[in-house]
């Protein structure tokens, strides 16, 4: 898989190109982080639909139009995985 081991977050991956672009990246191997602002339960889908073909998913709320709530989220992330390899 080209992107084994590798740590991707979509914006806005509840739905739309950011649900398929998620999607596509852990058919390739990443972890994803599934970002949403307001559907949890939309999120929620995207995560398992991933996780129904195998592949790895975790879903974040935040809101990317909020300066300082996208660092606290950046931070979260990194403190939890170690790094990101991929921001969409």
């Amino acid at each position: 898989m080209l992107l084994q081991d590798k740590i991707a977050v979509v914006t806005g991956a509840s739905r739309g190109i950011g649900r398929a672009t998620a999607k596509a990246l852990a058919r390739e191997g990443a972890m994803v982080i599934v970002n949403y602002n307001g559907s949890k339960e939309k999120a929620e889908a995207v995560k398992a639909e991933i996780q129904a073909d195998g592949g790895q998913a975790e879903i974040s709320q935040c809101n990317v139009a909020d300066f300082d709530a996208c660092g606290t989220f950046i931070k979260e992330i990194v403190k939890t995985y170690g790094r990101i390899d991929i921001l969409v």
